[in-house]
């Protein structure tokens, strides 16, 4: 059983969760009265951008951390994670990006995977930069965050799998095949997971509006 939840990042944006119960199946032995229950997986994500109200975008610089800025689409528990307007060449971390919280039946736990729809896209002259060269996560807290834009981070990767409803204002899902590395696992049936956004915008950018879908899907193990 797997779940899905989309995240957009303008300038970068974040999506949404949903939730899905699989039917308990029963078997019966005609022959006896012995009854087989076998419990289907179920799985729960619910994904919040902007879980703490100390969000948005610090650049990248040695010292005092000036105060977090954002776009105007990021709202406080919810929205997009909107870095708002920001500099080619230069890094920036998005604090409290997305709370991801899971929720399962499976006594051996579950994996979330992360991967980018597309490209970081410029919707103003439709050019690409690869987002595994742009989009980092960073493992985060609930509050007291302390990463800083110098803080290491993973890349995002392109996903290689089938893509559906990507678009700008609509958030797509990922068909999988086969699962490429997870971001995080657990070997508990719940878990909650905080992660601030890396954005390093490289000097061949060029001006214009950029965005891209973060796709997260929990599978049980």
């Amino acid at each position: 059983m797997e779940h899905r939840g989309t995240a957009r990042i303008r300038g970068i944006g974040i999506a949404i969760a949903m939730m899905a119960l699989l039917p308990v199946a029963v078997f019966a032995s005609t022959a006896s009265t012995v009854v087989t229950w076998r419990a289907n997986a179920i799985v729960k994500l619910s994904l919040t951008p902007n879980y703490n109200s100390g969000f948005g975008a610090v650049p990248a610089v040695i010292g005092a951390q000036p105060a977090p800025t954002h776009g105007p689409n990021a709202v406080f528990d919810g929205g997009s994670v909107d870095f708002g307007t920001i500099d080619a060449g230069k890094t920036y971390l998005y604090k409290y990006a997305v709370e991801l919280n899971v929720t399962t039946n499976s006594s051996t736990g579950f994996n979330i995977y992360g991967e980018g729809a597309a490209d970081f896209y410029n919707l103003t002259d439709g050019t690409s930069v690869p987002i595994s060269q742009t989009v980092y996560y960073v493992p985060s807290t609930a509050a007291s965050d302390s990463n800083t834009g110098f803080t290491a981070g993973a890349p995002f990767m392109k996903t290689s799998a089938a893509v559906s409803g990507s678009g700008y204002a609509t958030a797509p899902t990922i068909a999988y095949t086969t699962y490429p590395t997870p971001i995080a696992q657990s070997l508990a049936a719940t878990g909650t997971y905080y992660y601030d956004y890396e954005v390093k915008v490289p000097n061949t950018a060029t001006n214009g509006q950029y965005y891209v879908w973060i796709v997260y899907t929990v599978v049980a193990k």
